[in-house]
């Protein structure tokens, strides 16, 4: 009779291990085939950025930005009723409240092509512009489809929209743990979607290699940070923990005050009907600003305002060390200012990027005053701590900065900064929508 409940035991183990193992095949094609498209999509992506922005490089830099914000403002208008509002703003907020399962009906090709150009043209303008935020919503958009071809299978319709996301962004970043990382932390205050988080890793890798193929296998920052590997953690802690509670405070300031100005520029503008108009309004603004201080700055800081990506990055990290102080504050306010004109007028820009922009001059004001021997050390810490205060994201930001500089040695200071900036910066974020679980069913399965 032992015997026997044995093998009894021992065939129900097998079945579960077999629906087990079938389930996760399924799955992990399902991920393999949407982290493909992701990856082609992106390549697709980078190039009509570079398209854009070499069209617009014919043009006036103080007038590139008008023409882009009049034509997403028109896109918008004209696209009311496929609900082309939608392409305003950063796409993050959007893709919360679709992956938290508040799912919205509407048509989502026109969205998904919209949203794309949007983009596309605001970054070749030379708006201060991110190409991760919208391939959040272009990631989520595409998931839905293959959802809807594949009847979902193993996977519910959330997690394709997960997947979706997090290979496009990955792809984009090229990084592809903490790129499914931050779709998993970012629709949560204080909680991580780990259901989707396997198969969303297995699709960002599937999609980087192949924009990788496209665009290089290289770090997205360049750094020359060997020395401090010698760095004395325990003398530096003091200065990580006075950093990660500065910027923390810093950023809650920023946060409270660009999140209340939207939320007022919104509502006055739904209620007079305009609000399409926002984008070509903070366009307008921003042609306006470069106009103005374009010709007062060292050339070689207008990278910093015309056009900034990930290259901005490598160049304050190189030359911190020859940047005085007050050039960094005097980059920030201005940096600032960009962001109120770009991301506070809801043109279709991502966030992440102008973030760890910020974070870069931040950290790289700090390490100039407070630690000259190693400057550039801050630099990245600011990015790290920026992003995890800003967004909620915490773990995403820590792992991002390793996988952008290729430097793992970085783990312990950016998580001291981090974690602390994440804590003095309040509950807030910097993109709303972001939902706080109280409880959690557990299956006892």
């Amino acid at each position: 009779m032992e015997d026997q409940n044995d093998i009894i035991s021992e065939d129900k183990s097998s079945n579960t291990y077999i629906n087990w193992f079938s389930r996760y095949i399924i799955i992990l094609i399902i991920s393999c085939l949407l982290g493909a498209i992701c990856g082609f999509v992106m390549v697709g992506f980078n190039y009509l950025l570079n398209f854009f922005k070499l069209g617009f490089s014919f043009i006036p830099y103080f007038i590139a930005p008008l023409i882009a914000g009049a034509l997403t403002s028109l896109l918008v208008k004209k696209g009311v009723k496929n609900n082309l509002f939608l392409i305003m703003g950063t796409g993050a907020a959007q893709f919360i409240t679709e992956a938290t399962g508040r799912e919205s009906a509407y048509d989502r090709f026109p969205v998904l092509l919209s949203k794309t150009l949007a983009t596309s043209w605001t970054y070749g303008s030379g708006m201060l512009c991110g190409k991760e935020g919208p391939g959040l919503l272009i990631g989520a958009n595409l998931g839905y489809i293959i959802a809807k071809r594949f009847k979902r299978l193993e996977l519910d319709l959330s997690d394709y929209f997960f997947i979706g996301a997090s290979a496009c962004t990955s792809a984009i970043l090229r990084t592809p743990i903490s790129g499914a990382l931050f779709c998993a932390e970012l629709p949560y205050s204080n909680h991580i979607r780990y259901k989707s988080l396997l198969p969303s890793i297995f699709a960002s890798i599937i999609a980087f290699l192949i924009f990788s193929f496209f665009f290089e296998f290289k770090p997205l920052i360049k750094t020359d940070l060997t020395a401090v590997e010698k760095i004395d953690y325990i003398t530096l802690l003091p200065l990580l923990i006075f950093f990660g509670i500065l910027t923390g405070l810093i950023m809650f300031i920023i946060i409270t005050c660009l999140g209340r100005w939207m939320k007022m520029i919104k509502n006055h503008y739904n209620r007079r009907l305009g609000f399409w108009k926002l984008p070509l309004i903070g366009a307008a603004l921003y042609s306006v600003f470069l106009f103005i201080v374009i010709p007062l700055i060292d050339p070689q800081y207008k990278g910093v305002l015309i056009t900034p990506d990930t290259s901005i990055l490598s160049f304050i990290t190189s030359s911190i060390k020859d940047m005085h102080w007050l050039t960094l504050l005097i980059l920030i306010i201005l940096f600032l200012v960009a962001i109120l004109f770009s991301i506070g007028f809801y043109n279709s820009a991502g966030i992440i990027l102008p973030l760890m922009l910020l974070g870069a001059l931040i950290g790289g004001l700090f390490g100039v005053i407070f630690y000259p021997e190693y400057p550039e050390l801050f630099v990245i810490l600011g990015i790290s701590a920026v992003l995890g205060a800003s967004i909620n994201n915490p773990i995403t930001a820590i792992i991002l900065i390793v996988e952008m500089t290729w430097e793992p040695y970085l783990f312990i200071p950016a998580g001291i900064v981090t974690i602390l900036a994440y804590i003095f910066s309040g509950p807030n974020s910097i993109i709303p929508g972001q939902r706080t679980v109280k409880k959690i069913k557990l299956d006892d399965n």
